[in-house]
């Protein structure tokens, strides 16, 4: 039994050896940001100009770059300021109808 296990190792290791190295990468010629580059000022579909932003993510300290045409951006915004206005106007009212005590 241990003779199979070590011409099974010897095989594996002989394998490794015989295969060529991979081409080492130069860093830094990469740029990070070339997936997303390639969309920023472009023309979308809809006739406006491709805009990328930094969003703030919860649970990482690194922003996502995100790429929208100028109207889906303005659609995003007006969403959002009015999830915001909502979300203060809970918080301000008082939805107990009056009623004292607990709601």
């Amino acid at each position: 039994m241990r003779l199979i296990v070590s011409a099974i190792l010897a095989t594996v290791l002989l394998g490794a050896c015989a295969t060529p190295a991979a081409e080492p990468v130069d860093m830094a010629s990469i740029d990070p940001n070339d997936a997303n580059a390639s969309l920023e000022g472009r023309i979308s579909p809809d006739g406006t100009v491709i805009v990328c932003r930094y969003i703030k993510q919860t649970g990482t300290r690194f922003p996502l770059k995100e790429c929208k045409s100028e109207k889906a951006w303005e659609a995003w915004d007006a969403f959002t300021e009015e999830n915001t206005k909502t979300a203060l106007d809970n918080i301000q009212r008082n939805r107990c109808g009056g009623v004292p005590g607990r709601c």
